[in-house]
């Protein structure tokens, strides 16, 4: 299997006929169900490793690792590659596998989440203490973790961008059109609850551990939604043997 074939969307299987019009219903809720929240819990835990920096600038700031300007053009760089990303990955995702685009944006942006805790505890005042690092060295190395955020920043910015549309598009792909209003609406509340969650979780971290743990918390956050979204999230009802859902729901096309 290439590249590309891994995130093509998954051809058909074939038509269950084990399962009678009811029990293919039936099968289908629960699948649809499973999507709708892996969907949702797994852009929560985007939210999360989103919403990592945010928490942490005060206290990268009061370390003196990186200043405010520095911080202000990772955060530009982040959103830049957000941007861009929601340009391209809003067209590819229309035509991918949903969960394994999704997770894989999701194993970006903690990844990057990851990375930037690590570089913060090599570029602490402890460590380069600890190894002996003259401070005039060690204005090197905040420069040095001053470009890997910025490079991290924007990997993670593409990632964020890759976990909306995969999302929505399972709401196209396995409800009918009559309820896919209220289920977005639902989905809607995903930024709230990882706005919520990042405070509450990434904040007791730093609170208890210092900063460079909030990241790696958020990268951990990041890397249970990435399990979410593999194991309950499903890419189209023909690949698991069902029809369209407009023709198993019996809802009229134009």
């Amino acid at each position: 299997m290439g590249f590309l074939d891994f995130f093509k969307t998954s051809a058909p299987a074939p038509l269950r006929t084990d399962l009678d019009e009811k029990g293919q219903k039936k099968y289908h809720k629960s699948l649809a169900f499973q999507s709708f929240v892996a969907g949702t819990l797994g852009y929560s835990f985007y939210y999360v490793c989103r919403a990592a920096l945010n928490v942490m600038k005060k206290p990268i700031i009061d370390s003196g690792l990186l200043d405010a300007d520095q911080l202000g053009t990772i955060g530009a760089v982040t959103l830049a590659a957000y941007a861009i990303g929601k340009f391209v990955n809003g067209f590819l995702a229309d035509h991918s596998n949903i969960k394994r685009f999704m997770a894989t944006g999701l194993i970006i942006s903690a990844l990057a989440c990851l990375l930037m805790g690590i570089f913060g505890l090599t570029g602490s005042e402890q460590y380069t203490a600890l190894i002996g690092i003259a401070p005039e060295q060690a204005k090197s190395i905040s420069f040095v973790v001053f470009i890997a955020f910025a490079i991290l920043g924007g990997l993670s910015g593409w990632g964020q961008s890759m976990g909306a549309p995969p999302a929505i598009i399972a709401l196209s792909r396995w409800f009918p059109l009559s309820r896919r209003g209220t289920f977005y609406g639902f989905f809607s509340l995903s930024h709230n609850l990882g706005e919520w969650l990042s405070f509450l979780f990434v904040g007791i971290l730093v609170s208890v551990a210092g900063w460079q743990w909030g990241f790696i918390g958020s990268a951990i956050a990041g890397f249970i939604g990435v399990l979410i979204i593999m194991f309950f999230m499903h890419d189209t009802p023909e690949s698991k043997g069902l029809k369209r859902v407009e023709l198993l729901t019996g809802e009229k096309t134009q």
